[in-house]
Formats: structure tokens, C-alpha cells, sequence
């Protein structure tokens, strides 16, 4: 999911960098303008790694660094394609909210919306259905469209077309 909205941010014209987050410093946040964050469902939480991460923004956040930037998220859940997925967009929404950015929802106008996403963010579910283990090719195609969406409300921002 991942690659597809970095896949889906190139395709706009945006560079796109994809660090996992226990590898992510928060500084690799500071160079960018947006950032898309993603994470499995944990007992219908954040996962371990992603919720160290965001505990680590704090100093960002006394600093007020990332007012401004933009913000999006995508989940994905073993067998919940939306109810587990959709607390954990929007618990990593709120971090990005309480940080000051600007958060970019996914519409249902999207390719792969139908199929895939959630007016949080893109979805998957990994357990099979209909014989289909996901992430399958129709989230990948929501994930592409909300990475190429996040890129294209960014560059409207930084032109001052916000």
C-alpha cells in the first residue's frame, strides 16, 4: 500500500519516499511537504512500530515544525475491511491534526474508492476473500489514486491555489 501511494505521488510529479516507520526519524518529516502515513490493525489499533513513531513527533509538535504541511493516511486490517481500519486512520489523523496539518481525505471520486477506500483513506484487508488474499489489485488502484490526489492537493497548496 505504501508503494502504491508513492507510485500514485510520482505519477503527479511529486517525489515520494517510503521509510518504515521504526526506521523513520522524524527529521525525514521535516524535508517534505506532505506526508501519507500507514498502518496494519492491531486489536483495532495503530501497530507497534507506527505508534513509536508518532510518539516520537512530540518535539515537532512543541515546536509547531509541522503546521502547515499536509496530511494523509492509509490502513490496512486482517479480516475487518473497514471498522478496525477506519479507527486507525483516523487515530493517525488526529496525530497529524494535533500536529497542525492540513488533512487530505480521500473522496469518493477516486479510483478504487468503491473497492478499496474509506473517506479516511485508503483500505485493505490481508485475509482472503473470494479466494483473494489483499492488499489485491483494486486496493492497490485506491492507494495509487489517494498517493496521486495527496500529491496534487499539495502542489495547489504550494502554489497558493490551496
Amino acid at each position: 500500500m505504501a508503494d502504491a501511494c508513492a507510485e500514485g505521488a510520482r505519477q503527479a510529479g511529486a517525489e515520494a519516499l517510503v521509510v518504515k516507520a521504526e526506521d523513520a526519524g522524524i527529521e525525514d518529516v521535516d524535508a517534505t511537504d506532505a506526508l501519507i502515513l500507514g498502518s496494519g490493525v492491531h486489536m483495532a489499533g495503530v501497530e507497534s512500530s507506527m505508534s513509536a513513531f508518532l510518539e516520537r513527533t512530540a518535539p515537532r509538535w512543541l515546536e509547531g515544525r509541522w503546521v502547515g504541511k499536509l496530511g494523509a493516511a492509509f490502513g490496512s486490517a486482517g479480516a475487518g475491511g473497514r471498522g478496525g481500519t477506519e479507527l486507525v486512520l483516523l487515530s493517525m489523523l488526529a496525530t497529524l491534526a494535533e500536529h497542525g496539518m492540513l488533512i487530505v481525505p480521500m473522496h469518493n471520486r477516486l479510483e478504487g474508492y468503491s473497492s478499496g477506500g474509506s473517506h479516511w483513506g485508503p483500505v485493505a484487508w490481508t485475509s482472503p476473500r473470494d479466494g483473494e488474499p489483499g492488499p489485491t489489485d483494486r486496493h492497490l488502484e485506491a492507494a495509487r489514486s489517494h498517493g496521486r490526489w495527496v500529491a496534487e492537493c499539495t502542489a495547489r497548496w504550494l502554489a497558493g491555489q490551496g
